[in-house]
């Protein structure tokens, strides 16, 4: 299939009448239906081997069945969009409606087209559906829209993205990524920016009372407004009875039963068989002694442009210690630097399913097979150590990123030194814990 995109922007179509009009791309078609000229669009598209042959301003292309044919398709001047042309007339799009003419001159870029694919006019409409992150023209902007602009271009807030230049798509990171080509031969990298924070909710009152504070406080001085997913065995009415006013419009719930300490622990890498997860860019996970101490957005786009798992590291050697999967490491023959610490794996950034999916699969195997060789049991902290036994011998993890949002703290932790996020994994004891995370928020809202 081959689909022609007018430099207007639009799609050529066919009405039921046979008529041919020109429809937005991402409007509804209405009477009409996408004008299909044939499996083209290798020919039409300026590729590898018009490079190779050097050919590629000589196209001269008669269409021979179809609704056009008859017509021929040449290279325009710009050497990558085409006219169609017959008995010295061009196709035309008018710009002032759906309706499509006949004229002599070249009105460009009504007058002009490119040739797509089924899967890039895919790709060109998700692209215009998402929110982008812009790796090096615009670092710092946030996420923005796409819009499709007159002459072939995709314009995603200062960056122009000409499509002459990028069709057919590289679509290797699609659809969380995508590199295109600026200023004709200049790369650039798009991030989409689709985030989710989940928790895991399971155990006692005290834990789930830390994680109603975790949630509160991503909501309101984390000012996250995305999608929030609970992996937990308890009922929407007992999420609910957690929050004292309304619960987070975006907080949805995923069902997940877990029989002990060990399940409540490994229930994390669950998110790596819910088929929904795959449409997210980045994830972040977060256990629930944790509080969001400034506006978490910065730290999500870091990881949505990351291309490894983002942890927090820890100030404990991955050699001699067994809650960094020392003992592990040891068994398998491993012998990690002195000076390679290991990492905290109660914040994970996990830029997509895509790429990542695995290494969460691999983590959540190699627990169930340990354990079954040591027992239920047998490991204390039963995933951290696992998590960084596979992420030593997979190089899939990043200690640093994270180092820049996360503080892992005690309870003599200041709101003062707040740079995102504060995990309280050094306090002991849960009622103490609650304690602590409730002054803590306390101050951190008096600070405004």
């Amino acid at each position: 299939m081959t689909y022609l995109l007018s430099g207007l922007g639009t799609l050529l179509c066919r009405t039921r009448s046979g008529a041919l009009v020109h429809r937005p791309l991402t409007d509804p078609l209405g009477d009409a239906e996408l004008l299909d000229i044939g499996d083209l669009t290798d020919a039409l598209l300026v590729g590898q081997q018009h490079f190779l042959r050097d050919d590629a301003e000589s196209l001269r292309f008669p269409i021979a069945g179809g609704p056009l044919a008859g017509w021929t398709v040449m290279r325009s001047t710009d050497r990558r969009s085409l006219t169609l042309t017959r008995d010295g007339m061009r196709l035309h799009p008018s710009p002032n409606g759906d309706t499509v003419l006949l004229v002599h001159r070249d009105h460009r870029p009504d007058s002009r087209f490119l040739p797509l694919g089924s899967n890039d006019l895919a790709i060109l409409r998700g692209l215009l559906a998402g929110q982008w992150l812009l790796g090096s023209t615009a670092p710092d902007i946030g996420p923005q829209p796409a819009s499709l602009q007159p002459g072939f271009v995709v314009r995603i807030g200062p960056l122009d993205i000409d499509l002459r230049w990028n069709l057919p798509f590289e679509v290797s990171g699609w659809p969380h990524r995508l590199t295109v080509s600026r200023d004709v031969w200049k790369i650039e990298r798009l991030f989409r920016y689709r985030p989710l924070v989940y928790f895991a909710a399971y155990g006692d009152a005290l834990v789930m009372r830390q994680f109603a504070l975790a949630v509160t406080s991503l909501v309101t001085v984390g000012a996250y407004d995305g999608d929030i997913v609970i992996l937990t065995d308890k009922t929407p009415a007992e999420i609910q009875a957690l929050f004292p006013e309304a619960m987070p419009a975006r907080l949805a719930l995923l069902p997940m039963p877990a029989v002990d300490r060990v399940a409540f622990l490994a229930a994390r890498y669950a998110i790596a068989t819910w088929p929904a997860a795959w449409d997210f860019q980045p994830l972040l996970y977060a256990d629930a002694d944790l509080l969001f101490d400034r506006p978490v957005a910065p730290m999500l786009q870091a990881i949505a442009q990351a291309d490894h798992i983002c942890v927090t590291p820890e100030p404990w050697p991955l050699k001699d210690t067994n809650a960094m999967g020392g003992h592990l490491l040891a068994d398998d023959g491993c012998h990690p630097p002195p000076d390679r610490m290991g990492f905290n794996a109660g914040t994970q950034g996990i830029p997509n399913m895509q790429t990542h999916a695995g290494t969460l699969s691999s983590i959540a195997r190699t627990l169930r097979n340990r354990l079954a060789v040591v027992g239920r049991q047998g490991e204390t902290f039963v995933d951290q150590p696992i998590a960084n036994y596979v992420a030593y011998r997979t190089d899939t993890y990043d200690a640093q990123l994270l180092a820049r949002f996360v503080r892992l703290a005690d309870a003599t932790a200041d709101p003062a030194d707040r740079i995102g996020l504060v995990h309280f994994c050094w306090v002991v004891g849960a009622a103490l814990r609650i304690q602590v995370m409730e002054s803590y928020l306390e101050r951190v809202r008096a600070m405004g």
